[in-house]
């Protein structure tokens, strides 16, 4: 069965019209020269607006352009981005083969492996994402550290992903990639190779990838070829798709088949790009910092969400990651944390040798800790930066808390899946209301330095006003709390459901709690279950059927809020009954009065017939509110 399926018949004419046509178009694609392409790159580098590349890496970045004579430093725009930042683009016609669909975009980053993982070693056989990138100084190019196993399976489950979320198969076949693709420089250092140069597609990585299903490329293959032998393959297949159109026009009988699947190939083998050649401040923002440069990573962050024309494909929890990596971007930007704390904060790679420079232990809890900190820092140069990076107007708990969390939770990815994305539902309600008040973090790396930070804790709850041990206690136990104990869980009554900041800020405030929460850090340090404790602190005997994060979210919540948290069936039938009348009553309502705007019904003014629309949107934007964000 072929992968191509014959349209429709075509008209003799029209059959070798289109022979023809594809004739003319493969004579204008050829491979060319590396001469060419080196005067290409000596022409941007020393043009006084050109770039900031080197020649060597500009001739990387113009060896996937169709045609490299034709680009010229004039063509070279300026284009606006959040965060006051400027793109500098080269537009140009690009070899889809030798793309590569990077893996800088935050929808491919959330509920992965990261080797921030404590259970995860550098030389892993296991997938994991790869580490966030490195801006290469002044050149405008990422740079990715992994084994190259792991990065040709990154890339090859990223290229999965936007394939099955938004495929462009059939679109690509028919017309080729009409949009424009967002490109630029990229560098695997592998581990156990030597460096791999590269051109990756950063917005438009949905059509890139589909563009290689239908040449029958996977992302692996690309990056395992050196650009050299990219060519030569490149070149074979010219030729190949030269002798089966040359056989379309001599042969006498006309061969569908054969013809759709050449076109197929035609049109996606090129694209229009914007090749990314350099960044910078916009001139006209305001409130730019003095004395510091924004960095390529960091611009191209802030610049993804603007680009992107695909939001069905993020989800709330990738939208929740690329508003983290943002916001301590800024932060690296401003100057107001180092490169150090920058890749500690980020959590996409090996943490322990970045941890001890900070002075701070190896243990999850503490980067959670050390997170939550940051994101809500009491300073105010912090917040504002971090208010405009997040898009709120002032300091909120609840606005500080998805993005902090997501990117704490990446310390659990992977090996406590099953609680994850239960953690994720609860986690906008997860920050206790004070948690922008001053404390600090405090490295505790053992066992007795636990004990010390419980002592103190419990000696300000004695003392009738929980402090900033308290607040370190909290810090360190909420995300093991979300993730091993199920805190959000929608099992609990509508009053509380969907409020886990409520259930921390009142442990902070007993001796129970605060012993709760430590026993909780010490489970996840030792890779134990929940642990569960009896009103005098002692652990209450594992019972492996209980252990589910349900029935822990359950006794937690009944435990803090000493009320009874489980709803009854029988009490849930009588309002049930009524929600399903009440919203069928409102659809027929609505029924009739769409069919009186209808001929002959016609006298109805279109200011009641939106009157009428907006009460039914707003019937269901309510209720699919309280569903998303409740519970």
């Amino acid at each position: 069965m072929s992968d191509v399926d014959t349209p429709y018949e075509l008209s003799e004419d029209e059959y070798r019209n289109r022979v023809g046509v594809l004739t003319d178009r493969l004579r204008d694609l050829q491979v060319r020269d590396l001469r060419s392409i080196r005067s290409a790159a000596e022409r941007i580098v020393e043009h006084p607006s050109g770039t900031t590349h080197t020649a060597e890496s500009a001739a990387e970045l113009l060896g996937v352009a169709v045609d490299p004579r034709a680009v010229r430093p004039t063509q070279i725009r300026s284009q606006r981005v959040r965060g006051g930042r400027v793109l500098h683009l080269l537009r140009a016609t690009v070899w889809t083969p030798l793309l590569l669909v990077d893996a800088t975009n935050g929808r491919f980053v959330v509920g992965q492996t990261y080797l921030s993982d404590p259970k995860v070693s550098a030389g892993a056989t296991t997938k994991v994402a790869l580490a966030a990138p490195d801006s290469a100084g002044t050149i405008p190019s990422l740079v990715y550290r992994g084994t190259r196993q792991a990065v040709a399976t990154a890339l090859d489950e990223n290229a999965d992903f936007v394939r099955r979320e938004n495929s462009w198969e059939a679109d690509i076949r028919r017309n080729g990639i009409l949009m424009p693709l967002l490109a630029g420089h990229v560098e695997y250092r592998f581990t156990d190779a030597p460096p791999r140069p590269a051109v990756g597609v950063v917005d438009g990585t949905s059509r890139t990838a589909s563009a290689h299903r239908v040449l029958g490329l996977t992302e692996s293959e690309i990056v395992a070829v050196t650009p050299e032998g990219q060519r030569k393959w490149l070149t074979r297949f010219l030729k190949g798709l030269n002798a089966d159109v040359s056989a379309l026009a001599i042969t006498p009988e006309p061969d569908y088949e054969r013809l759709f699947s050449s076109e197929s190939a035609v049109n996606a083998l090129t694209a229009e790009a914007d090749l990314i050649v350099g960044w910078g401040w916009d001139a006209h923002a305001p409130g730019r910092p003095q004395g510091a440069d924004p960095t390529y990573a960091s611009t191209l962050n802030l610049a993804l969400g603007a680009q992107n024309i695909e939001p069905k494909s993020f989800s709330a929890e990738a939208q929740g990651t690329l508003l983290a990596e943002r916001a301590v971007n800024t932060l690296a930007d401003y100057g107001m944390i180092n490169p150090t704390e920058l890749v500690y904060a980020l959590g996409r790679e090996d943490l322990t040798r970045v941890a001890e420079t900070l002075g701070l232990s190896r243990h999850r809890d503490e980067r959670c800790a050390w997170l939550i900190r940051l994101m809500t820092s009491p300073d105010s140069a912090r917040r504002k930066v971090l208010n405009e990076t997040l898009g709120a107007k002032a300091f909120s708990a609840k606005n500080r808390s998805r993005p902090t969390i997501e990117l704490a939770l990446r310390s659990f990815s992977g090996y406590d899946g099953p609680y994850l994305e239960r953690a994720r539902n609860a986690a906008v309600h997860a920050l206790w209301a004070d948690v922008g008040s001053d404390w600090d973090v405090v490295s505790r790396p053992d066992d007795e330095s636990l004990a010390e930070l419980e002592e103190k804790a419990l000696a300000e709850v004695h003392d009738g006003s929980p402090g900033t041990h308290c607040h370190e206690v909290a810090a360190r136990g909420v995300v093991p709390l979300l993730a091993l104990g199920g805190l959000g869980v929608d099992r609990g009554s509508a009053r509380y459901r969907g409020q886990p900041a409520v259930v921390i800020g009142r442990m902070m405030q007993n001796e129970w709690g605060i012993q709760q929460l430590m026993a909780t850090v010490r489970a996840s340090r030792e890779d134990r279950p929940f642990p569960r404790l009896d009103p005098e602190g002692n652990e209450l005997p594992d019972d492996a059927k209980a252990n589910t994060p349900s029935y822990n979210n359950d006794w937690l919540r009944e435990r803090v809020l000493k009320e009874d948290v489980t709803t009854p069936v029988t009490a849930a039938e009588e309002p049930e009954k009524v929600l399903f009348e009440s919203v069928r009553s409102a659809w027929d309502a609505f029924e009739h009065f769409r069919e009186l705007k209808d001929p002959p019904y016609d006298s109805l003014t279109d200011d009641k017939w939106r009157d009428a629309a907006k009460t039914a949107g707003r019937l269901s934007k309510n209720i699919d509110k309280y569903v998303r964000e409740e519970d």
